[in-house]
Parts: structure tokens; sequence; C-alpha cells
């Protein structure tokens, strides 16, 4: 009997872990149309692996992954941005993967995310909160037409 009820207490907090993570993993599309013009942007979201990844603690800039700050990663995080493909007017425009690789455990469900175009279409702002509480952090991503991408980061 206390063997039956071990198990099911291991398998429901094994199934209790897959459901948290769930919401932050998977693919994530988001799309805003504004007359002729169309936006797509598509974030891939994958479980973070620590064993391919250097965690750990600076004093002067907090947890880090890899020798670099980690947005959003009170310890060890449970999901990373995988890829980001990036649509304007069905063309597809790279996305460099440093622009997002330091960015961990996106909110990407319900209205966490915004896409917004500039007047003459060339760029799109995509604002995004990352974690919550404490690690909690807003990205915003200065996507253009031409490739030179930019971002910065707001105070939550």
């Amino acid at each position: 009997m206390k063997k039956v009820l071990y198990l099911l207490i291991i398998l429901l907090l094994s199934v209790t872990n897959a459901l948290s993570q769930s919401k932050r993993i998977g693919r994530f599309p988001f799309e805003l149309r504004k007359g002729p013009h169309t936006v797509r942007v598509i974030f891939y979201t994958r479980a973070f692996d620590s064993s391919k990844h250097r965690v750990g603690y600076v004093a002067s800039i907090g947890n880090t992954v890899d020798g670099r700050k980690a947005y959003g990663a009170e310890s060890i995080p449970e999901a990373e941005i995988a890829s980001i493909a990036f649509f304007l007017d069905g063309r597809r425009i790279n996305i460099p993967r440093g622009l997002y690789s330091d960015c961990y455990d996106p909110n990407l469900r319900g209205n966490r995310l915004t896409l917004r175009f500039t007047p003459d279409y060339s760029t799109i702002f995509v604002s995004m909160w990352g974690s919550d509480g404490a690690g909690g952090y807003n990205v915003v991503w200065k996507l253009r037409a031409n490739g030179r991408h930019t971002r910065f980061f707001n105070a939550p």
C-alpha cells in the first residue's frame, strides 16, 4: 500500500511539474495587420537544459547564463527562447540569436506581447514581458525591414 501511495505521489508531482512548464514552452505565433501590411512573429521556446549552459551569479549583474546577464532568471530558468521567426509582408527577416538568447522564462500566453508598426511600416516594435516577481522584465525589440534590429529593456 505504501509503495502504491509513493508511486502515486511521484506521478502527481511529475505531472504537476510538466503542466507548470507547459505555459512557457511551445510555439507562440503573433500577427498584426494594418492596411496592406502584415507582420508575423513566431516565438519557439523550449525547456531550459542546465547541462548545456553555465549557470552562475555575479554580484554586479546578478544571475548569469553562459557569462551573460540572465533576464528573468531568479535561479535556474524554466524556459528559454529557442528562436524567433519574423515575417514582414510575407518576407522572412533573420533575427540574430544574441537579441533573445539571454531572455528567459518568457510570458507569451495571454496579452503579454504587443506588436506595433511605425508610421512608414518599415519597423515593428515587439514588446514582451518575461518571468514574474522580482525577476520580471520587459524587453522591446525594434525589428527593421533592413535587418538592423535592436532591443532595449524597460524597468518592470
